[in-house]
């Protein structure tokens, strides 16, 4: 029986090697190579400018400064868009606090927006495949002679 130990020590290792480490005193630099890769420079001509050793070092460096814009942008849309779902959770529930006609308005945008907060924080629990692969009745609109030829 294999141990436990195991997958948590791959996983370990994969989270590492997902992750970019942030060298801050390399930071100018490869902001520099990278601000030259998007003016059209060559990877030959980024390592001679900026005094990477090869091409393969300054492909290397623009390659791991633009993986750690795309994280950091997502993760700042990721902040704002739950930003925007905290204020109009909290406009919801004042309005069901209300307990007038229009509260049971405010509780039917209430799960939508609960929906999208949990899928944003990555609360919501992994479908097993068998229910996503499922088949789906898909209704079509046929033309009404076509239907009478049916």
């Amino acid at each position: 029986m294999p141990s436990s130990k195991r997958p948590r020590k791959r996983e370990k290792a994969h989270a590492q090697q997902d992750a970019i480490p942030v060298d801050w005193q390399a930071a100018p630099r490869a902001a520099q190579a990278l601000r030259l890769r998007r003016l059209g420079y060559t990877y030959q001509q980024i390592a001679d400018q900026v005094g990477y050793g090869n091409e393969s070092s300054a492909r290397t460096a623009v390659n791991n400064a633009n993986k750690r814009i795309i994280r950091d942008e997502a993760q700042a849309l990721v902040g704002w868009q739950l930003d925007q779902i905290d204020i109009a959770l909290n406009l919801v529930l004042r309005r069901i606090q209300r307990d007038d006609e229009y509260s049971l308005f405010a509780v039917d945008r209430l799960a939508p927006l609960l929906k999208r907060q949990s899928e944003l924080m990555g609360l919501d629990a992994p479908k097993p495949e068998s229910q996503s692969q499922q088949m789906a009745i898909i209704p079509i609109a046929i033309a009404a002679d076509v239907a009478e030829a049916l």
